[in-house]
């Protein structure tokens, strides 16, 4: 998968932050970016008791991915099949989904175990690792990034170290869910998701989420696009077409004996349906059509997409669902926020 591809998911994370310096971690943290879920640990060993604490949680991708071949020698993508991506979207009833650890932040120089230590004990293959370094450390830093034991190495007493920091872990949190769902994309239809690869799309996309701030996602498909949820947990359907996903719909409404009107409308590229009762296809039972179709916006890319944003879509208020949102996850995290150590 591209690395510069939407990932089928994305939701904010934890960081985890280890140095035997209390002092330092406390004065680190003011200088995090405001936003970030991060949990400081002074202890090497309390930090990878936490995570292993986490590691048999159960992973977003692992709800619609399941394994249907048995063949020895084959691929593991060939073994796997994406059942129901819509699986995907009910990870937002779940509050635990943000403490998912992205990142750990490391200081190389701490008794009993040092930072490249740790990192070889962390089992998850998807957490990205940045290790500090002082003046003396960069060769063994070096060493560590070519055998892949960290992602990044930054040196702690640069005078430009949080800044530096807050970029890394911002990279590397995007890079986790681009590793963490790519089984997941590879079962997908290519052709169905190729916007997720377009330039033109992923910038709209972008600047969709930050002007909505909208902080998580989910891959969807019957319509495609995506559950978009704001962060005081307010949901959004994103529907993207093209103009043959419009013809498919013309052509079901016709075998279903459907309004001219509604025909006439799709036809001039100027609406998008949503028949969310009817797993996104116009059936004759959907007499209130008038209020599945929003305005299109025309976005020109690879090919032409048709795209509405769909504000609280009526769906998720009938399934009754509580979306827990990243705002209350920040506030309860600080109001707990210390220093664990062992």
């Amino acid at each position: 998968m591209d690395d510069k591809a939407i990932p089928a998911y994305r939701f904010p994370s934890t960081v985890l932050v280890i140095d035997d310096d209390a002092t330092f971690l406390t004065n680190l943290s003011l200088e995090l970016d405001e936003g970030l879920a991060y949990r400081l640990f002074d202890s090497p060993r309390a930090a990878l008791e936490h995570l292993q604490r986490r590691e048999d949680d159960v992973r977003p991708y692992q709800r619609c991915l399941h394994q249907h071949r048995e063949s020895v020698g084959w691929p593991i993508r060939d073994h796997l099949q994406c059942e129901d991506v819509a699986a995907l979207q009910e990870v937002v009833t779940d509050p635990k989904r943000f403490s998912e650890i992205s990142v750990v932040v490391v200081d190389y120089v701490m008794p009993g175990m040092n930072g490249l230590e740790l990192c070889q004990h962390i089992s998850n293959p998807d957490i990205r690792k940045i290790l500090f370094t002082g003046v003396g450390d960069e060769k063994v830093a070096v060493e560590g990034f070519n055998k892949g034991l960290i992602d990044r190495f930054i040196r702690k007493g640069w005078h430009n170290v949080a800044a530096d920091l807050n970029q890394s872990i911002k990279e590397l949190q995007a890079q986790h869910f681009q590793d963490a769902t790519r089984l997941l994309q590879q079962s997908l239809d290519g052709d169905e998701a190729a916007f997720l690869q377009d330039p033109v799309f992923i910038y709209h996309f972008e600047r969709l989420c930050e002007e909505y701030r909208l902080v998580e996602h989910y891959q969807l498909s019957e319509p495609n696009g995506f559950l978009l949820i704001s962060d005081d947990g307010r949901p959004h359907r994103l529907v993207v077409l093209t103009d043959e996903d419009l013809q498919v719909h013309r052509e079901v409404i016709r075998d279903q004996g459907g309004p001219e009107p509604l025909l006439d409308k799709l036809a001039s590229g100027s609406v998008v349906p949503y028949f969310w009762r009817s797993a996104g296809y116009y059936r004759p039972e959907c007499l209130d059509w008038e209020n599945s179709l929003y305005p299109a916006k025309v976005l020109c890319g690879a090919q032409r997409y048709y795209l509405a944003l769909i504000d609280e879509p009526p769906l998720y208020r009938k399934l009754g669902w509580q979306i827990a949102s990243y705002r209350s996850f920040l506030d309860e995290l600080d109001a707990t926020l210390e220093v664990p150590s062992v």
